[in-house]
């Protein structure tokens, strides 16, 4: 399994300062080709951004529990 703060790298770079889909961020990371997708789950992936989104770094609207009814985005520097 990837190290979190790999799995962090792999997010944050796949996150963008437009709102998508959490179903869509997780894609994108597992689409990275030096993703390692025989050693993670999407859960595992879910979990980071949850983390992320707790810890400031990302913004999300909607239950996250729910990918496709939910949005995040990097949050938006002031």
């Amino acid at each position: 399994m990837t190290t979190p703060e790999t799995l962090d790298e792999f997010i944050l770079s796949a996150a963008t300062d437009e709102w998508q889909k959490t179903a869509v961020l997780i894609s994108k990371v597992f689409d990275n080709p030096a993703f390692d997708s025989a050693a993670n789950k999407a859960q595992d992936v879910a979990e980071r951004l949850y983390i992320l989104v707790d810890n400031g770094r990302l913004e999300a609207t909607g239950n996250m529990r729910r990918w496709r009814d939910s949005n995040i985005r990097l949050v938006k520097k002031a």
